[in-house]
């Protein structure tokens, strides 16, 4: 029976579980007396016979390991003839604890040094009957050889075959080798090679021949098993050597860097690495086979939307004096000259001739001229470029360019075609990669657990064996030692043994260094010189140690960081003397505090601890730093003391865990994680063998001065940026210059490799990270040491009030004092912090049995009526009593179904209203007027409805409730919004955006996902500050590198920066202002790193894709107050990119304390899905069950009509379906060889083939209608074909008027693309491809509910940014297309940023300050002058949408990966599928082509045979048939019924879901089987044999009987004729 697998959270919860069982396996082994009392005890073999490991086991008395000798060979000869008459069924399997390249298993023990490196006789018993041998190296590590002579010469025991064996085994070989390669590769990475460079690649060449020539003498050429070629890995050897020698007669180009493959090649943790890697490939066919399919359907889409459109380009007017002529003609409109260009931009202005898309400047014509954008390299002409931007769309790269061209030649309405692209083919496939790289992690992590497990086991059943054994042997020796006083002795004797054993292995276990180090230990690093000194050394311990002294270092950490934080430029000169001295200050505590441990612990106890040896690197290169700070370039010392931050992860456990994931990307995912760095470097070194000649012969088609971009592969250096760019996603740009420079296949392969290759190993390092098994920090410390302060704080203060306690506090405050030292072990996260939660429910079930439904709540709470006596007054009587019935009169108006449905109304209109706030409203002063009036009406309801809530709920219920608080601060809005638009602020009146957030309360799927949101965010509030501190670091560092040196001399009037030759320094450049050139400035970057603050918005602006300028700026930078040269500081990039790594381990970071809290949420409420309402879920579970329906399709019954039966027989043929597929295929085809430079007959060619297309598609619908009659429209297929037909009738005859009317014909052509669909059930083996749409459609509710609720807050976000950034100066992104005028262009800006690009660019001029903007200008149309935007809000405004919106996006994200984890779960655990069932009746349908559901017995065998897997059993399969027992029906039938539920146990064991698999089929087929045919079984197979072995027995036996009496009567006979006597012989019985 298959396993079933653990959900994504039943994975996540094991993590503590799998990493203490791996930790406790890692120490389990076998002393050696065990050992050998395993391997000589015939009585712990006894125990052990049916253990797993048992076969494994030498038998008793014999040698473990022995020497492989021609006698070997010959029992090997005799073994394989001795197999050849065993049955398939019956050959053992390879043992996974024996194969090649693992350690010998524990229970061998260690072999004899002799045998090492000598050929042994195969342990494996799978191997014992094949013809090869083993060789164990150092490490008892296995290696296996084929017995057969090498090369048909070398026998496996000739001297130089013996030789050659050693010599590869050995660790000396292969270190050799490694050393070899990393030289060569070493020297491939040379920018210019030295004159002896050709000599070594002479020496390289001859190492490689000799490690093959090696290989193939040990292991023999390609012919047997473990041969030379049999190894994938050799095979790379091979390609290495043959371009190698013919790279000496020939130039290959860059095939030589095919060695650094060999690193990968010789470690045995990279190969399996690798292998593990490419099985994650493998699982990812289907994913990859989705992802095709997405991006080719869009991608033809686009072709026939946008297929010429991006060549339409502004081009100035003919004014009717140009030629006539066309090629005249098109060499005006092709040339760039008469083109309209924006500043700073080398493609013309694109446009439309739509009413959508953008218009010419005046002056100007909208023309179809010239190439198109990025070197021509954009458009969507052919299929093929359509697919490469779609592809550029799902990996997101520089989309808000595409999608602006776009616009502008299509208009804003295709941005809703973006959308959908970049959710499918973005956040959804993406999901399906991260999910399935999760699935194959998960999986390998299980399998260790599991051979972690079983070793376990093996190990508890050997000990268990032995201690039997032993006791068995003790009682037996009782017997015979009958006296007691010895058998205590021996016991105590067998005790002390025992003990002093132990003690002895462990001395030897962890004093493994010689005993000159512990002498040097215990003479130099242990200071116990005399008592005095032993005394100061224990009242300095106590001190140490005293919690106090840790809170305040914690103190100075902080106050030291505050100081740090603090640098800023420009500075005053005394401020930074005080910073100075504070350094000095906390270097010297720091120090002081290492001393006083050194001194209290011990230099050998202080060095124990790794916080203590980090503290110690910090405080030397501190004191360093102070000796050597006149010495010029040891800046970069001051990094090293920023390092101190990171102390505060000794106490702070979330930090720590921080530290922990970095540190297991180099511990126990360091193979993975070195695969990715020789990737890197493998395709840096391969960038630049090939383009660096083209980069340097033809930089001049991309560069106007044929100078070199900034972004190249003329070196090494360069290179590595470029690969290590475009693994962060951003690949498009470099990869447009590469093939303007070397041509598009190469350039296209390579870059397309290198970001699939880099996307998959950092996918998998980020999923092995996060599911990786990181030990929790211990919280235990931290949080008693943290109860003593708090207490002793308490006593303080009490002692200092002069108040003692008594009584129970007293004897409480006691018990306090002695926990302080007692063992921090009883400290749970299992009780409730506060008792707080629970008040409510109980309060609110008292509150309920008070009063009925129709009876108002207390208006106050109780402490209110305690404190204020003169508001509890008995309103049930008197006069009170009306303002009881006017409560309730107001509570049965606001619970009344009207009064919600018209404050949603009153809800939407206001957020109408809001819509129509932009910069169009001072152009109509009617509708201003009257939204005046409406936002004052909106305001009075809102009021009214607040007052009518407060009074039916009571103040309690009313401010207890989140969603009452949204409308009192909806409705506190909306009264300063009107109060500030009639007294002139007009400032204010942008907060009116608030009222949309009240739309959120109306929808239940998103007051969950809110509430989710709120549950998390305590806990993100934690990872958000271990964020900023982690990023604190690095700001502070950027202070320290770039503060002063952003800055810039600047000609406003050509808008270029001035060479450094021509202006050095600011000094100079204020000379030449000076001087009378007022086009001069002297600006700084917009952003910088002048401050903390200003290095916290550069930070954030790098991690969302803006970090280009930023990097520029960096490497450009010299001194402060200098001008900035091209590349003077190249290597600041590395900045940067150490910036990045550590955001990849801090996102991976926030993503496990997300799940984890979602984890919490799921068990807190015990439920599966979080995201979801309850009638959500009760809808999923329904969908669910219909999904997982393992129904197969009921049969359509033959007509009788003899001519529907014809037509019926022509359409269920395979051959037809095969037909169908193909004309479907076509038909896509035909869509996408269009192109927009194809020639005049190629249009009709295609209109005749999609014409005859649809005849086909037309006749193929009558010819199922009239097969199958009305069942063809209860099929969806059938539907969807029909509803195709006729929409492509219709297109085809109304073509024109489509092109008329909706300005395209290709809508048509796009529907019916659809029928591309129709293929997925063509194509066998798409159970998974099933899965993963199944999987979508799982979590669409979530996903509506996440996506609706950043809808409402995109749409809140882009109203407020409508209000205060509409008047901005257009620059960087916002232009006439990108911008905050309208509200489509403002949730087109929110678009923009949601999915992590384009935010420094829409930023960029909200932070421009005068003189780069003006802020008197005139708006035309408007009375809002200047077009200066406000810096800090629009940083607030930014950074708390990116925030919102990362949250939400993320959520998204994890929403798909856990439904595809649950649908992956849930397919596991049903024993078929419904491709299975479907399967097993289209094939039983061959079998039985009168739908009888019945076949002969003798059909059985080939039946099993021709099914596919699962419930395949292949031949020979007779006896297993037999043991099936299944009923016999009269006529030897098989029933259908009796198959499927015995395949199905056969293969998947039994148990009740089988069991209820049958009996729902049989109910069904009853239900629908009319026929009084009997289905009774007469016999079984089992039955049968035995009949039929026991009719041949009885046989046999006549057989023999009837010869004896033949015999008999021939004997008689012969004796009459010769004595005449007559004897009676009894015949044989």
């Amino acid at each position: 029976m298959t396993s079933r697998k653990k959900s994504f959270f039943e994975f996540w919860r094991s993590k503590e579980e799998r990493r203490a069982l791996l930790q406790r396996t890692d120490k389990l082994k076998l002393s050696p007396s065990q050992l050998s009392r395993l391997l000589g005890d015939s009585g712990v073999r006894a125990e052990l016979q049916n253990a797993r490991f048992a076969p494994l086991l030498p038998p008793v008395g014999t040698e473990v390991f022995r020497r492989f000798t021609p006698a070997s060979l010959e029992e090997i000869k005799k073994e394989r003839r001795k197999d050849k008459e065993v049955s398939e069924e019956d050959l053992l399997k390879p043992t996974s604890d024996l194969e090649a390249g693992k350690p010998l298993p524990f229970f061998y023990g260690d072999p004899p040094t002799e045998l090492l490196n000598t050929p042994l006789e195969d342990l494996d018993p799978f191997y014992q009957s094949q013809k090869t041998f083993i060789v164990l190296s150092k490490g008892n590590i296995i290696h296996r050889f084929n017995a057969d002579p090498s090369c048909y010469q070398l026998s496996p025991f000739s001297l130089l075959r013996t030789g050659a064996i050693k010599i590869l085994i050995h660790s000396l070989f292969s270190l050799f080798i490694m050393l070899t390669v990393l030289i060569n590769c070493a020297m491939m990475m040379m920018a210019v090679s030295p004159e002896w460079s050709e000599i070594a690649e002479y020496v390289f060449i001859a190492i490689y021949v000799f490690e093959a020539i090696i290989k193939i003498v040990a292991r023999g050429f390609c012919v047997g098993n473990f041969t030379f070629l049999r190894d994938p890995w050799n095979s790379l050897d091979v390609v290495i050597i043959i371009t190698a020698c013919l790279t000496v007669f020939v130039d290959l180009g860059s095939i030589s860097v095919l060695r650094f493959l060999k690193i990968m090649a010789i470690t045995p943790g990279l190969r399996t690495t690798v292998g593990t890697l490419v099985q994650s490939v493998k699982r990812l066919a289907n994913v990859i086979i989705v992802t095709v399919f997405f991006l080719s359907v869009f991608a033809a889409i686009g072709l026939q939307l946008f297929m010429g459109n991006l060549r339409q380009k502004c081009v100035i007017n003919l004014f009717g004096n140009m030629s006539t002529n066309g090629s005249d003609f098109q060499e005006f409109t092709n040339n760039p000259e008469y083109q309209y260009f924006e500043p700073n931009h080398y493609d013309a202005l694109l446009c439309g001739n739509s009413s959508f898309s953008r218009s010419c400047p005046e002056g100007f014509t909208c023309l179809k001229a010239g190439r198109n954008p990025n070197y021509g390299f954009t458009n969507y002409d052919s299929f093929s470029w359509a697919f490469l931007a779609m592809f550029r769309l799902m990996t997101q790269d520089y989309w808000e360019d595409l999608a602006h061209q776009i616009m502008a030649v299509g208009g804003k309405i295709y941005l809703i075609y973006l959308v959908v692209v970049l959710f499918l083919g973005s956040f959804y496939l993406l999901s399906l990669f991260m999910a399935t790289i999760a699935m194959a992690t998960a999986e390998h992590s299980e399998a260790s657990v599991a051979e972690a497990k079983r070793r376990e086991e093996e190990i508890t059943e050997i000990l268990q064996a032995l201690k039997k054994c032993e006791e068995d042997e003790s009682e037996v020796s009782d017997k015979k030692d009958s006296p007691p006083q010895r058998k205590n002795s021996a016991a105590e004797i067998k005790n002390h043994k025992q003990e002093h054993a132990a003690i002895e292995g462990f001395k030897e276990e962890h004093r493994s260094c010689p005993p000159c180090c512990f002498s040097f230990v215990d003479h130099f690093l242990k200071w116990n010189c005399c008592g005095c000194w032993r005394w100061l050394k224990q009242r300095l311990y106590t001190f140490v140690m005293d919690p106090f002294f840790d809170l305040g270092i914690i103190i100075c950490l902080i106050i030291n960081i505050i100081f740090l934080s603090m640098e800023h430029y420009p500075m005053m000169v005394e401020f930074y003397h005080v910073l100075s001295i504070g350094h000095l200050v906390f270097t010297a505590i720091f120090t002081v505090e290492m001393i006083l441990k050194i001194i209290a612990l011990d230099p050998y106890g202080y060095f124990q601890v790794g916080w203590n040896i980090f503290d110690s690197i910090i405080v030397i290169v501190s004191l360093a730093e102070l000796i050597l700070v006149d010495v010029a370039g040891l800046y970069m010392l001051c990094s090293v003391i920023l390092m101190r931050v990171i102390r505060l992860a000794k106490w702070w456990p979330s930090f720590n865990m921080l530290l922990r994931i970095m540190r297991n990307s180099v511990g126990a995912l360091r193979n993975l994680t070195l695969v990715l760095v020789i990737m890197v470097v493998f395709f840096s070194v391969a960038g630049m063998q090939l383009f660096r000649r083209s980069y340097t012969d033809c930089v001049c088609r991309i560069s106007t001065d044929c100078s070199l971009p900034r972004w190249h592969m003329a070196d090494l250096f360069h290179a590595f940026l470029v690969v290590f760019r475009i693994l962060c996603g951003e690949w498009i740009e470099t990869m447009w210059d590469c093939m303007e420079v070397s041509g598009q296949t190469t350039c296209l392969i390579f870059f397309i490799m290198v970001l699939v290759i880099g996307k998959l190993l950092v996918l998998s390092l980020f999923m092995a990270l996060l599911l990786a098994n990181v030990a929790a920090p211990d919280k235990e410390e931290g949080g008693n040491k943290q109860r003593v302060i708090i207490n002793r704080i308490r006593r303080a203060l009490n002692c200092g009030h002069g108040t003692e306690r008594t009584g129970p506090e007293k004897v409480k405050n006691e018990e306090d004092n002695k926990k302080e030292y007692l063992a921090l072990t009883l400290v749970t996260s299992d009780q409730p912090v506060s008792e707080c939660d629970d008040v409510p429910k109980v309060q609110k079930k008292k509150d309920n049995k008070n009063h009925d439904g129709n009876t108002p709540e207390n208006c106050c709470c109780d402490k209110c009526y305690q404190c204020c006596s003169f508001l509890d007054i008995d309103t049930s009587r008197g006069k009170w009593r009306v303002w009881t019935n006017f409560r309730r009169c107001c509570l049965s108006i606001v619970e009344h179904s009207f009064f919600e449905a018209f404050i949603i109304v009153i809800v939407l209109l206001s957020c109408i209203a809001l819509v129509y706030n932009n910069i169009l409203l001072e152009n109509h002063q009617v509708m201003k007027v009257v939204l005046n009036y409406a936002e004052l009406v909106f305001a009075c309801v809102f009021v009214v409805e607040m007052i009518l809530k407060m009074v039916a709920f009571g103040f309690k219920r009313y401010f207890t409730n989140k969603w009452c608080w949204v409308e009192f601060a909806v409705v506190i809005v909306s009264l300063i919004s009107v109060t500030s638009s009639m007294l002139g602020y007009a400032s204010l009146t942008s907060i009116k955006c608030v009222r949309a957030l009240r739309t959120v309360s109306f929808f239940a799927g998103t007051r969950v996902v809110v509430d989710v949101l709120l549950s998390i965010i305590p806990s993100l509030l934690d990872m958000l500050l271990v964020v900023l501190v982690a990023w604190l670091i690095f700001s502070i560092l950027g202070v320290n590198l770039f503060a002063g040196k952003f800055y810039y001399c600047y000609n406003e009037t050509s808008e270029e920066i001035i060479p450094p030759e021509w202006i050095n320094n600011y000094t100079e450049c204020y000379m030449l202002i000076e001087e009378g050139y007022t086009e001069l400035r002297w600006r700084n970057q917009v952003f910088n790193y002048d401050n903390v603050n200003a290095g916290y918005l550069s930070l954030l602006q790098v991690t969302f894709k803006g970090a280009m300028d930023i990097m520029y700026a960096a490497v450009d930078s010299t001194e402060v107050e200098s001008q900035p040269g091209y590349e003077k500081n190249l290597y600041m990039y590395l900045y940067f990119i150490g910036f990045i790594i550590t955001s990849f381990f801090v996102f991976n970071f926030f993503i496990r304390g997300f799940i984890n809290t979602i984890n919490q949420l799921r068990h807190k409420f015990g439920g599966k899905h979080v995201f979801l309402t309850e009638g959500q879920k009760n809808l999923y579970r329904i969908k669910k069950k219909r999904f997982f329906n393992n129904k197969p399709q009921t049969p359509v019954p033959r007509p009788q009509n003899k001519v529907q039966a014809c037509v019926f027989d022509l359409v269920i043929r395979p051959c037809f379906e095969i037909f169908m597929f193909v004309i479907i295929c076509i038909s896509v085809v035909a869509l996408m060889v269009e192109t927009d430079d194809q020639n005049m007959e190629k249009p009709l060619i295609l209109y005749w083939i999609q014409f005859i297309l649809i005849v086909i598609f037309t006749i193929e619908s009558i010819l199922k209608i009239i097969a199958f009659g009305r069942r063809y429209f209860k099929d969806a297929w059938n539907i969807l074909d029909f509803v195709l037909v006729i929409g492509s009738i219709v297109g085809l005859f109304l073509a024109d008027a489509m092109e008329h009317y909706l300005g395209t014909p290709a809508l048509f052509s796009v529907i019916r693309l659809v029928r591309v669909l129709r293929i997925l059930p063509l194509i066998p083996g798409t159970e998974g491809i099933r899965s993963l749409f199944g999987a979508l459609v799982m979590a669409l509710p979530a996903l509506f509910n996440i996506g609706l609720l950043l809808f409402i807050i995109m749409f809140t976000f882009s109203v407020f940014g409508m209000s205060n950034f509409a008047y901005v100066k257009k620059a960087a992104m916002i232009d006439d297309l990108i911008n905050f005028e309208m509200i489509w262009s403002s949730m087109t800006c929110m678009f923009i940023i949601t999915t992590g690009t384009g935010w420094g660019g829409l930023l960029y001029p909200i932070m421009v300050r005068p003189p780069d903007c003006d802020p008197g200008i005139e708006n035309p149309g408007t009375s809002v002058r200047g077009n200066c935007g406000n810096p800090t809000l629009g940083v607030v405004f930014f950074s708390s949408y990116t925030a919102i919106s990362l949250l939400l996006v993320v959520s998204m994200y994890i929403a798909i990966i856990l439904e595809i984890f649950d649908m992956n779960a849930e397919d596991s655990s049903e024993p078929l599928s419904e491709d299975d069932l479907q399967m097993f009746y289209n094939t039983w349908k061959t079998f039985d082509p009168d739908d009888s559901q019945c076949i002969q017995y003798s059909k059985l065998s080939e039946f099993c045979d021709t099914l596919k897997d699962p419930l395949r059993i292949p031949k020979p399969n007779t006896m297993k048939l037999i043991h099936m027992d299944l009923p016999l029906l009269p006529g030897d039938k098989i029933y259908y019924l009796d198959i499927l539920p015995a395949l199905t146990a056969q293969v998947f064991g039994d148990s009740g879901q089988v069991d209820a698999l049958k009996a729902n089929m049989e109910e069904k087929f009853k239900a629908k089987n009319t026929s009084q045919v009997s289905y009774e079984p007469i016999s079984s197979t089992l039955r049968r044999k035995r009949e039929e072995v026991a009719a041949a027995v009885i046989q046999r036996a006549y057989r023999k009987w009837r010869l004896a009496t033949r015999e008999g009567t021939e004997g008689q006979i012969s004796q009459l004729n010769g004595d005449g006597k007559e004897t009676e012989i009894e015949p044989a019985r």
